[in-house]
């Protein structure tokens, strides 16, 4: 016997269910597209495990497919801070070494054989430094995993442990390489220009344009001359104030992940219930004196209740002929408050006109829009980002409101939250006590409390990925300006002989490096706030509706921390030249 013939023989109408697993991930897309032309079955009749296809990059979803222009282009910007980073590294190395690389055009070594060089050098660093990432990373994988596995649970539960991933290995190791590829064209190219005059002349700065550093007024002279020194070597300036720009670019970038996380999961809402009485007959037949005799139990903490009507016939200049009538009361409209995204949700009071919409891609009503809603009509006074119901065009109004257009009076769901430390079972038992039989207790305790450790765990992902954006800005910051001071110990050696001390000398490097750092954080700021913005608006308003604001607090962290590692980067270098004899630094090579 078929499944058809079973299903007609159990009185089973709906047509069965098939469930298809593929045996490789080659090819996914296509193999799906073909399934449907052999058995002529239309897009509507397919359903795709979305979640698990994203992940593959088979995802026929067009939220799914947005992302993947959205990751090309972060790895584009990781790529680069790591080119950004290097690159500046390697430019300080080679001004540093200028008079050796003069010698070795003159024992006959060619342009393109100083450019293999200092690529070669370049790749040298990659056999210490290639292992130490893979090490580290996959470190931080297993610990990943074992976070996920234990302390999450759920859905995580069957995560492998101590997996190491050859495929990811390779592509790591591939993308390290063409970063340091990549980073070291610039500098070998200026090591090739230096001439094997140098060599003879010791004038390390191989040509640089001397010009007399302008004074502007109020600004002492140390202060000018660490300007001037970070401003006169245009290339420098381009590869340390970009590779400052992109790390504040990518923390705006990655933080979006933030605010996705919180928009994907629902428990997360204010207002998401931990259990909710339904009447068996769904209907509105919820006792409203449950509630106030529920609040007394011991552990509840929020109890609030929700008349809802479905398919109700509407008339409305938008097109829209149903829609779901939703009750809101007062802890309800608090919570709409916080999610406005147009409209003024206060309008909402007692017996009025006035409804709100939730935000959907599909839902045409906005705010000042009018709904005639069983001979009534009704103003749109705003639109909320999520609430009860959203999957359909839904209404939301107050309790008055409802019972004057519907005719009911009672709960469709009377919904309740508990505190963290109640003990579950003790309360279930008293809700069960008070409540009627013909009602029904729907348990979403469990459920929020995964969901919650899931979204806390993507969270703290993160968290743990602007945390290394946090980092490599800072150790790029130290290392940048050590580096960039020893380039030029010379100078700073004869800065000393004609009298500057040591106060003067560590002022001018602080200018130096805090020239670096505004410039970069002003760049990556407008930079990264654009991207954030456009992120935001194209995967969470334009779905979700909330509004993009300002991410103010996240913006004083960056800020915080560019500028505190360009304050410890200063402290090395200038503790050291304070130190060095002046003779030591006009001999430095």
């Amino acid at each position: 016997m078929s499944k058809s013939e079973l299903c007609l023989a159990n009185n089973v109408e709906e047509p069965p269910v098939y469930y298809v697993r593929f045996s490789t991930d080659n090819g996914i897309a296509k193999r799906i597209n073909d399934i449907k032309e052999s058995y002529g079955l239309t897009d509507e009749m397919v359903d795709e495990n979305t979640a698990l296809l994203a992940m593959k990059g088979a995802s026929s979803n067009g939220y799914a497919q947005a992302l993947y222009p959205l990751a090309a282009i972060l790895f584009v910007l990781i790529v680069l801070a790591g080119v950004f980073m290097i690159s500046s590294s390697m430019n300080s190395n080679v001004a540093q070494r200028t008079q050796f690389f003069g010698m070795m055009r003159c024992i006959g070594m060619s342009k393109q054989q100083v450019i293999r060089y200092v690529r070669l050098e370049a790749l040298n660093w990659c056999k210490t430094a290639i292992p130490i990432g893979i090490i580290l990373g996959v470190a931080v994988t297993w610990i990943a995993c074992f976070g996920v596995k234990y302390g999450i649970g759920g859905e995580f539960a069957e995560i492998p442990l101590f997996y190491v991933s050859a495929s990811g290995i390779v592509l790591g190791v591939a993308v390290g390489i063409l970063t340091v590829l990549l980073a070291a064209h610039s500098p070998a190219k200026r090591a090739a220009k230096v001439s094997p005059a140098t060599a003879v002349s010791g004038n390390a700065q191989n040509g640089t344009k001397t010009g007399h550093t302008k004074i502007i007024g109020g600004i002492k002279i140390d202060t000018a001359l660490g300007i001037s020194h970070a401003v006169s070597a245009r290339k420098n300036l381009i590869l340390m104030t970009g590779s400052f720009a992109l790390s504040i670019i990518l923390f705006f970038g990655f933080s979006v992940g933030l605010d996705f996380a919180e928009a994907l999961i629902p428990s997360t809402r204010s207002w998401q219930p931990d259990f909710s009485i339904i009447s068996d007959d769904e209907t509105n037949s919820v006792d409203k004196d449950l509630a106030a005799e529920l609040s007394k139990v011991e552990g509840i903490t929020q109890v609030y209740g929700n008349m809802a009507s479905l398919d109700v016939p509407a008339v409305s200049e938008k097109g829209v002929s149903e829609i779901t009538l939703v009750s809101y009361e007062k802890y309800m409209l608090q919570c709409a408050e916080e999610n406005q995204v147009s409209g003024d949700v206060s309008k909402l009071s007692g017996d009025s006109n006035y409804v709100l919409t939730i935000y959907d891609a599909r839902n045409p009503l906005e705010s000042g829009d009018k709904v005639q809603v069983n001979g009534t009509e009704l103003e749109v006074a705003g639109a909320v980002s999520e609430g009860l119901f959203e999957d359909d065009i839904t209404l939301i109004c107050t309790e008055e409101t409802f019972e004057r257009l519907i005719g009911d009076s009672g709960y469709a769901l009377l919904n309740v939250q508990i505190a963290d430390n109640a003990d579950k079972n003790k309360v279930i038992s008293s809700m069960r006590s008070l409540m009627s039989e013909n009602y029904s207790l729907a348990d979403y305790y469990d459920t929020n409390k995964d969901n919650n450790a899931e979204f806390w765990g993507f969270r703290l992902a993160v968290y743990i990925f602007l945390a290394i954006i946090i980092l490599m800005a800072a150790l790029n910051i130290i290392n940048s300006t050590s580096m960039s001071v020893a380039a030029k110990t010379k100078q700073y050696g004869a800065m000393r002989a004609v009298g500057m001390d040591g106060r003067q000398l560590t002022k001018m490097i602080v200018a130096e490096v805090f020239t670096y750092a505004i410039s970069g954080c002003v760049i990556g700021c407008v930079i990264g706030l654009l991207l954030n913005k456009t992120i935001f608006e194209a995967f969470i308003t334009a779905y979700y509706g909330e509004m993009w604001h300002v991410p103010v607090g996240k913006m004083i962290v960056i800020l915080l921390i560019i500028f505190a590692s360009a304050v410890v980067a200063v402290y090395g270098p200038a503790k050291r030249m304070r130190n060095m004899a002046i003779t030591d630094t006009i001999n430095d090579l």
